[in-house]
């Protein structure tokens, strides 16, 4: 394995150097330089030509967002935000750099804990391993205004720990059962936030269909991203509830920690994670999907790492549901697709920008009945 070069972008020189430390342990891993700021990272990226950068948030003169556009702009080069969850503000700006052209976020490391430090250590490292060597490409416009998503019209033409309490609302609507398919469950990992708001900003809100999606990422981030694509889309986007009543035009989050499932009442059950090492888990959300919805359910495999979502994808596809992969070309990373594709659970693949009228299709489509 060649050596993979990596640009540090922080402005705090202890965070800088708790980096650099966590980076250097891997022996494949280099640090070519350090920047205290957006204008810096801007000067030093030509000559340093680096595989990665990590990128702060908040820094003095030139801030994360900025950088990022800039860099995607002018030397598209592999960014990974680096980042407190502790901090709604920063949460919410590292989302903003992931819709500009970054590749991902994770926690910035710290050593108050030897135990969480080697977590976090092992986790940054395992994340520029398997960046670095991802194409980028010339980012120009990476967010549509709202006014302009909800103009959007669909390619096709229409021919037919403990479970999380809550207080309900008023249902939005209840599924319609004249129609064929009855949920989506969609699974994605790295790169799946981008790809998420792709396919959520061009459904309409008033679709006969409830969504869930299991979205690998790392902890402390799964509020604020839902709360992001809810800005950014018509459908309403919310943090599963146990006990939830699943309504059309909805779309549900798992929350960190949790696994979630549907149940024969169109309800959503959430279990702490127990022994499960993957958690959500797009195994246990599909695998639900299938022994209560059968031939009902819609599954889909988007962009990510590993190989979650195969299994249970397998299940609903031999169910008789309707079963989707992202393609290879449009995914950041084709690892759930790929392991969904391998192992014959997908009906059909296709490119990211096709899933949505394609789903848009699916939830218009009638049930067919038989006379007796």
């Amino acid at each position: 394995m060649n050596t993979i070069r990596v640009l540090v972008v922080e402005d705090s020189d202890m965070v800088a150097e708790i980096l650099i430390q966590a980076l250097e342990s891997d022996r494949h891993i280099k640090v070519a330089g350090r920047a205290a700021n957006g204008r810096e990272a801007l000067e030093l990226l030509p000559r340093l030509k680096p595989d990665l950068i990590t990128m702060d948030v908040w820094m003095p003169i030139m801030d994360g967002f900025q950088t990022v556009a800039r860099i995607m702009e002018t030397n598209p080069t592999p960014i990974l935000v680096v980042t407190s969850t502790n901090l709604k503000e920063d949460v919410q700006l590292s989302l903003r750099m992931i819709a500009a052209g970054a590749l991902d976020v994770i926690e910035k490391p710290t050593m108050s804990a030897w135990n969480m430090w080697a977590h976090q250590k092992k986790e940054l490292v395992t994340k520029v391993r398997l960046l670095a060597g991802i194409k980028t490409y010339t980012k120009t416009s990476p967010l549509k205004p709202r006014s302009e998503i909800a103009e959007t019209k669909p390619d096709y033409v229409i021919a037919n720990a403990e479970p999380i309490k809550n207080n309900f609302r008023l249902n939005k609507a209840p599924v319609h059962e004249d129609y064929q398919y009855q949920i989506v469950a969609m699974a994605s990992s790295t790169g799946g936030p981008t790809a998420l708001l792709k396919i959520l900003a061009a459904l309409s809100p008033d679709l006969p269909i409830p969504f869930i999606v299991v979205q690998h990422i790392s902890e402390g981030f799964t509020r604020e991203l839902v709360e992001w694509l809810n800005r950014e889309v018509a459908l309403e986007v919310r943090v599963a509830k146990d006990g939830e009543l699943l309504e059309s035009g909805v779309v549900l989050f798992s929350p960190d920690r949790y696994n979630i499932k549907v149940t024969q009442g169109r309800r959503v059950s959430l279990n702490a994670a127990g022994k499960v090492v993957l958690c959500p888990n797009a195994d246990i959300l599909m695998q639900s999907v299938a022994e209560n919805y059968g031939n009902r359910g819609i599954g889909v495999i988007l962009t990510g790492m590993g190989g979650d979502g195969a299994k249970g994808l397998s299940s609903m596809h031999a169910a008789g549901a309707y079963t989707l992969a992202q393609d290879e070309a449009t995914s950041l990373i084709y690892g759930m697709p790929k392991a969904a594709f391998a192992a014959g659970a997908v009906r059909e693949v296709l490119p990211l920008e096709s899933i949505a009228p394609r789903l848009t299709v699916l939830s218009r489509q009638l049930l067919r009945r038989t006379n007796l």
